[in-house]
């Protein structure tokens, strides 16, 4: 790999702190535990609780029902951390309180809850980490719908590292900075176009090899940074490339919104909100970086050659493990 000679301060600060991110994306998975229940028939809920790889099966998680619930049956997931059960409510859910219980630590995770009635109306919720407890409802409002919805866009983008990298990758790519928010701005209206065509079921397609190419997008946009070539498509069209790419990631978007499922009552309301808490996500990073960025600047510290060549690494190694784990599983291997 030809080295690369870029002495800017800015790109200095966004490698580094691409390089931890990056570092620590590929060493911890924050995927929520998620929790659905359906109610078979009047009073009559099958669950199915599935925890993230990252939880300890000493510590897996367990439904703690209310006093008019009675277990009826239970047993371990076949392939995965959690179980499935039937239960059986006399009164119903509405109103009354479900908790999660971990038998040893919280381990301070996001759960996603979907309770989907006999009638066919889903209720969703978003606990924070730091939330154990949830108060079912008797009929979702719009803006319970908006709060949980823009909590789960917002979580999805911050725990899963592989579209934030493609971002920080657009940043170091673009440079300046009204090419960043174009380029920006192609990458949200392209996801946003996919998300919601996959979200309302216009567009199916199977979501293993759209992961793989995500991570693949990334593996890309760190080779282009790293050749550094100023006559390359990418550095002079960086528009059309992240709205290319936009409209793949907007697949895997819609794989997150489409684990909990939209209400149907509120289907645009959880559908506008989703986007728009990813959004907000993709902002907050946006600014985190651009505050770093003035800190940097404000201290005057020198960069050092070759800083190019960090950031490419950055992004390059952890996609391409992740393009390889996902191609794997997405062959069965």
């Amino acid at each position: 790999m030809r080295p690369i000679q870029i002495r800017s301060v800015p790109a200095l600060a966004l490698a580094f702190a691409f390089f931890a991110f990056a570092a620590a994306a590929s060493a911890h998975d924050a995927r929520p535990l998620s929790i659905a229940i359906a109610e078979q028939a009047e009073g009559l809920y099958r669950t199915v609780v599935r925890a993230p790889p990252t939880i300890d099966a000493s510590n897996a998680p367990a439904i703690e029902w209310p006093e008019t619930c009675d277990v009826r049956e239970s047993a371990p997931l076949h392939l995965a951390l959690g179980s499935v059960s039937l239960v059986r409510c006399r009164e119903g859910l509405g109103g009354r309180t479900v908790r999660v219980d971990y038998p040893l630590y919280n381990p301070s995770i996001t759960t996603l809850v979907r309770l989907e009635t006999a009638a066919g109306a889903p209720i969703t919720a978003v606990l924070p980490p730091d939330e154990l407890e949830w108060t079912v409802p008797e009929e979702p409002s719009f803006a319970a719908v908006a709060r949980d919805y823009l909590a789960l866009g917002f979580a999805h983008i911050w725990e899963g590292p592989d579209h934030l990298l493609f971002v920080a990758g657009l940043l170091l790519l673009a440079r300046a900075p009204r090419r960043i928010v174009l380029a920006v701005t192609g990458f949200t209206a392209a996801h946003s176009i996919t998300l919601s065509l996959a979200a309302l079921g216009l567009v199916n397609v199977p979501i293993a090899p759209v992961e793989a190419m995500i991570a693949l997008s990334i593996l890309f946009l760190a080779a282009e940074i790293a050749r550094n070539d100023p006559a390359s498509f990418s550095s002079r069209y960086p528009v059309a490339l992240s709205f290319v790419f936009g409209l793949l990631h907007g697949f895997g978007f819609a794989s997150a919104l489409g684990e909990i499922g939209l209400p149907r009552g509120e289907l645009a309301a959880g559908l506008l909100f989703f986007n728009l808490g990813v959004e907000l996500g993709q902002l907050a990073f946006i600014a985190g970086a651009g505050l770093l960025i003035l800190g940097v600047r404000l201290a005057r510290m020198p960069a050092p050659p070759r800083i190019g060549t960090v950031g490419a690494y950055a992004l390059g190694i952890p996609a391409a493990f992740w393009f390889l784990e996902r191609t794997s599983a997405a062959f069965g291997a």
